[in-house]
């Protein structure tokens, strides 16, 4: 079994198992009331929309605190600056040796799980769903108008990947069957940050590519995200393991964070931010 569909089956035994963490300071109702240290957090950007909506939601119920979010960091540099005190939370979605990390005094919080979808350019695609064989073909350059898929219009079909090395792709590659030895065509723009992504999906009419749940939803509509053989990405299918593209949000702290950080993460944990994260496309831990 490879890494990324052990990690899914872990993934499922454990939703089953759990249905039921620019400068800040926090004021802590559970302490003395004295002022807080700012939460410097920055990691995966895959997991920074996600993370953005959390802390736009927690300043608006604390407005005197404040969350500054750095550019995106990888995988080794991100705990790299965790440990040198350089951040407060690192944010990733997979790659961690939790084990490891908690022998360092590290602690690994599986905040959520996002489908990763296939997502399209809402005004200019009509279409609601692929099956996976016709998402193939697209991806692989075979079907290249959005005609052939009975879409409607003679549209070009403009194919949007992310590296092979990201989480989303890696994704891709394991739970559909017909794309784990796809060979993308070389006319499909490649992007490099999650950012880019959205922007390319859009802004580009035609345009097909990976994404996250999160980023869809966020755009208001401009997204669609696809079904896939039917099957939509969403909470229940996810849960029942009928949808199979999820990757997970992780957030990674010092043992004992201090008092700023922990409030946070007990915003994260509550019903509010459970909302937040459901409301942004993920599925609350």
């Amino acid at each position: 079994m490879g890494m990324v569909a052990f990690a899914r089956a872990a993934l499922l035994v454990a939703l089953v198992i759990t249905t039921a963490c620019d400068d800040t300071s926090v004021r802590d109702d559970s302490s003395s009331g004295d002022a807080l240290a700012p939460v410097h957090i920055d990691g995966s950007n895959g997991v920074m929309p996600l993370m953005r909506a959390i802390a736009d939601a927690y300043l608006a119920d604390n407005p005197d605190a404040s969350v500054t979010f750095g550019n995106g960091l990888g995988s080794r540099t991100r705990i790299d600056s965790l440990r040198a005190g350089r951040m407060d939370i690192a944010i990733a979605s997979h790659g961690l040796d939790t084990a490891a990390l908690r022998v360092e005094g590290l602690i690994v919080h599986r905040i959520a799980v996002t489908p990763v979808v296939i997502g399209v350019h809402a005004a200019s695609v009509s279409l609601s769903g692929l099956a996976t064989g016709q998402l193939c073909d697209v991806l692989a350059g075979r079907t290249t108008s959005w005609r052939q898929l009975d879409d409607g219009r003679d549209l070009p079909i403009a194919v949007v990947v992310r590296p092979e090395s990201e989480v989303d792709m890696e994704v891709l590659r394991a739970e559909v069957p017909c794309a784990a030895e796809l060979v993308v065509s070389p006319g499909a723009q490649i992007v490099e940050e999650t950012g880019d992504m959205e922007r390319a999906l859009v802004n580009t009419e035609g345009a097909i590519g990976i994404t996250t749940a999160t980023v869809a939803q966020q755009s208001e509509g401009a997204i669609r995200a696809m079904t896939l053989d039917g099957i939509a990405p969403n909470e229940a299918a996810v849960r029942s393991g009928e949808y199979g593209l999820v990757r997970s949000a992780y957030l990674v702290t010092r043992a004992d964070p201090g008092n700023a950080v922990n409030a946070f993460l007990r915003f994260i944990a509550s019903e509010r931010g459970r909302q937040v994260m459901m409301e942004n496309g993920a599925i609350a831990r």
